[in-house]
């Protein structure tokens, strides 16, 4: 093996994982602003804009009891939404490597479901465990609507990026059936 065959054999996983990365990015973004946008619109219909991420920020930063008196501040809203975005952004890169494993190994698509369902129990648990701390701020049919507005958003963009895997879906269910 030549020099140059090494070094485009060494190449091309590094590569992938940088194209794993920015995908997951893309992905993990899309999720966290369909949020965001679905809780600022909540937000102004109630008339207080920007109260959401306050709301979770001051429990971020100063524990359960802020939750009683939020103040709609820079300090909480930035906190809150950093936060907000690194979480889905991890979500988002652990999506495009379960996406790009699946196009390798299509009994994939299982693990994906059950991570996908596995997260929205994650959530919903976690807002049952903070709704005693928001003082019934934070609705848990909110969070479900705002959770389902994100899959949507990241699983179409990684169906755009992966167009082979609704085939490879089709084949996996056919092949269950015989």
């Amino acid at each position: 093996m030549t020099a140059e065959q090494a070094a485009n054999a060494n190449a091309a996983p590094a590569a992938r994982a940088s194209e794993v990365l920015l995908d997951g990015l893309f992905t993990g973004m899309i999720g966290a602003i369909a949020v965001a946008l679905w809780f600022l619109v909540l937000d102004l219909i109630a008339g207080r804009p920007f109260f959401t991420p306050a709301l979770l920020g001051s429990v971020l930063l100063h524990g359960g009891e802020a939750a009683r008196q939020v103040t709609i501040a820079p300090l909480e809203i930035a906190a809150y939404t950093a936060f907000h975005f690194v979480v889905f952004i991890l979500v988002g890169i652990g999506f495009s490597w379960l996406m790009t494993l699946f196009e390798r190994f299509p009994i994939m698509f299982f693990v994906i479901l059950v991570v996908f369902v596995g997260l929205q129990f994650a959530f919903f648990g976690l807002n049952v465990f903070l709704g005693a701390q928001l003082l019934g701020e934070l609705k848990a049919w909110t969070v479900v609507v705002g959770n389902v507005f994100a899959a949507a958003g990241m699983a179409f963009y990684q169906w755009k990026r992966h167009p082979s895997v609704l085939g490879k879906i089709e084949r996996l269910w056919m092949d269950s059936e015989t």
